[in-house]
């Protein structure tokens, strides 16, 4: 079947099977099990992969569905790959139909066929029992080179076919046994065929294990207990999500506008992202309306797998918080039904096939932010100021000749959350849609002909507010043997947004050779920038923005943040109002504390941390590995 004979974003409505009463105490017990399941696959697929993106910073997600694909249960990872795993099996149920059988392994990866991007593949088995098919356990994580034109991203390709191998309902196992032609087909073409083969034989350890353990539950309550439980859930959740939407007024929210960068090849057009929150009764529609055309590279988004996941992640973290939310509320299909989407086809969150749309994280970030500063004013105790919703996704790569291989490493810089009611920001953080875990330094240094220079918080300080932002990160990677560098990346234009008072953010950028006589300024997204040995990359993520008004932060806060560097006495002046008597003791002058922020509250002026840096150069750094790698490679 064609792929534009597909309907894009049609869900399976609610499950048609006949239910039984489960009593509550067998509904508990089934809850934690399914939850468990999950829980257990993620830990197979991340403790078994051999690449760092699954098994250090856990780019993975794991569950279980029912035969239409509704999820159950989800494992406590990244967001984006368990809310798009009901898009991918929507999507190969497109072409496989009735036609799947026990002992079937289904590969998928197709980015207009549900998947949220095509390096992000999916392995799932069917579950039977007694000749019926009950679901699916199904994985996906980020694999490292999916035979696109480039080593691990392609942010500027031509089309899908450029960007990837495309995996459209292929099956790997036919009734349990290896097709071994397609085994050929995936891996021979491919960079990384040992670091593919690993991680692929760990996401079908874990799809086997999580078949394993649903039968079991099935074998002791009954298949008719088991479905009547999930579904059970999933009808509490959907409940539970809808009464907190329903104590929102009805209307609508917006519209809140960010800019990206470009696309990874215009570089003077930015990306328009216009996003509107509509309320009405118990359901909520985010609305993407105005936002720029699909663009002529890789910087579009899958609708189903990536946009339509980040909304209801939205919509799901602000209202339903595991930590603040009084009540365990499961990720199941439930949280998805009171969320509606509209995204305009032709635009870069629905765009038209064979669109290339390998690189959309920041696009979908943003939509997660805008959600977020469009409801501050209806729900300021539960949002944060602006994020720094992006990220410097980076792929680094050579060939070593003695294997016969690229060795790839895939790396994301972490940027920061923005300033929360009654708290400080997190910082140097993963956030919102991402939340992966940092590479330690050590799996640069240790696998790869490369040198981790410098890692830390930025020197810049934090957005001023009464909560301040968040800090992100520098850092600065070296090659130690020719290689390329691309990324996709984004937030070196357009800082994140303030609320309540709070000064925006601070934006990122990247150089290339910095503090040197080689400098070069490298926009976010690149593809293919080839880098000599000792030649290195430095990135500043953003610092996330400021939650209320700055002059009502205690002046003995300002001075702790001063102690702590998070903020310059200059700042604490120019934005706290704090005056200090002796800038060696920071003793806090009151009177004259007092008298600068009347006059600052009657005077407006700046209010953004971007700005105020207009002016004046990034702080250098002079770490001592930098120093002695510029020697040893004889860069000056």
């Amino acid at each position: 079947m064609s792929v534009v004979e597909y309907e894009v974003g049609r869900s399976p409505g609610p499950p048609t099977r006949k239910r039984v009463e489960v009593d509550p105490i067998t509904l508990r017990v089934l809850g934690g099990a399914f939850h468990a399941i999950a829980k257990e696959m993620a830990g197979v697929l991340f403790r078994m992969s051999y690449s760092s993106i699954i098994r250090e910073s856990e780019d993975l997600g794991a569950g279980i569905f029912d035969a239409e694909g509704r999820e159950l249960c989800e494992s406590d990872s990244t967001p984006m790959h368990i809310g798009s795993l009901p898009w991918y099996i929507r999507g190969f149920l497109h072409r496989l139909g009735d036609s799947i059988e026990d002992g079937d392994v289904i590969v998928h990866n197709h980015p207009y066929l549900g998947a949220s991007h095509s390096p992000d593949v999916a392995v799932a088995v069917p579950i039977f029992h007694d000749g019926e098919l009950l679901g699916f356990a199904a994985v996906t994580a980020h694999v490292l080179d999916v035979g696109g034109s480039f080593p691990g991203i392609n942010a500027d390709a031509f089309d899908v076919y450029a960007e990837a191998k495309m995996y459209n309902a292929l099956r790997w196992y036919e009734r349990g046994e290896l097709n071994e032609d397609l085994d050929r087909m995936i891996f021979d073409n491919v960079r990384t065929e040992t670091m593919n083969r690993g991680d692929m034989n760990a996401m079908l350890a874990a799809c086997q294990l999580g078949r394993e353990r649903f039968l079991r539950l099935v074998e002791r309550y009954g298949a008719e207990v088991v479905m009547s439980a999930a579904y059970d859930w999933m009808d509490y959740s959907e409940r539970m999500l809808r009464t907190e939407i329903a104590k929102i007024p009805d209307g609508t929210y917006g519209p809140v506008i960010g800019w990206l960068d470009d696309d990874a090849r215009n570089r003077d057009v930015r990306l328009r992202v216009e996003t509107r929150v509509i309320v009405e009764g118990d359901e909520v529609t985010i609305d993407l309306t105005g936002s720029h055309p699909e663009v002529p590279t890789g910087y579009n988004v899958p609708f189903e797998g990536s946009l339509l996941v980040s909304c209801y992640y939205a919509v799901r973290t602000i209202l339903l918080d595991e930590v603040t939310f009084p009540e365990h509320v499961p990720q199941n299909d439930g949280v998805f039904r009171p969320v509606n989407v509209i995204a305009p086809k032709g635009t870069i969150f629905n765009p038209t096939f064979p669109r290339a749309c390998f690189s959309r994280f920041c696009q979908t970030q943003r939509v997660v932010d805008n959600v977020n500063l469009a409801l501050a004013e209806a729900l300021p105790d539960k949002v944060t100021g602006g994020n720094s919703a992006g990220i410097h996704f980076c792929a680094y790569a050579g060939f070593d000749a003695s294997q016969g291989e690229y060795w790839l490493y895939l790396e994301v810089n972490e940027g920061s959350y923005g300033g929360r009611f009654g708290k400080d920001a997190m910082d140097s953080v993963d956030n919102l849609m991402a939340n992966t875990r940092n590479n330690p330094i050590e799996e640069l240094d240790m696998r790869f002909p490369m040198r981790c220079d410098q890692y830390e918080l930025r020197p810049e300080p934090a957005a001023p507010g009464k909560w301040r932002g968040g800090v992100g990160i520098i850092r600065r990677n070296r090659f130690l043997v020719d290689g390329t560098y691309s990324c996709e990346g984004d937030r070196q234009t357009d800082p994140p947004k303030g609320v309540f008072g709070g000064w925006d953010g601070l934006v990122a950028s990247c150089r290339k050779n910095p503090d040197t006589g080689r400098q070069e300024i490298l926009p976010a997204k690149v593809t293919g920038i080839p880098f000599s040995a000792g030649e290195y990359i430095e990135f500043r993520e953003p610092n996330a923005a400021g939650y209320g008004d700055p002059l009502e932060r205690d002046p003995a806060q300002v001075r702790e943040d001063v102690l702590d560097d998070f903020t310059t006495i200059e700042l604490a002046r120019d934005a706290y109002g704090v005056v200090f008597a002796d800038e060696r003791t920071l003793e806090i002058d009151a009177k004259a504390t007092e008298a600068l922020r009347k006059e600052l509250r009657s005077g407006g002026g700046e209010h953004s941390l971007t700005a105020y840096f207009a002016e004046r150069e990034l702080p250098p750094v002079s770490p001592p590995a930098s120093v002695a790698g510029n020697r040893e490679f004889g860069i000056d």
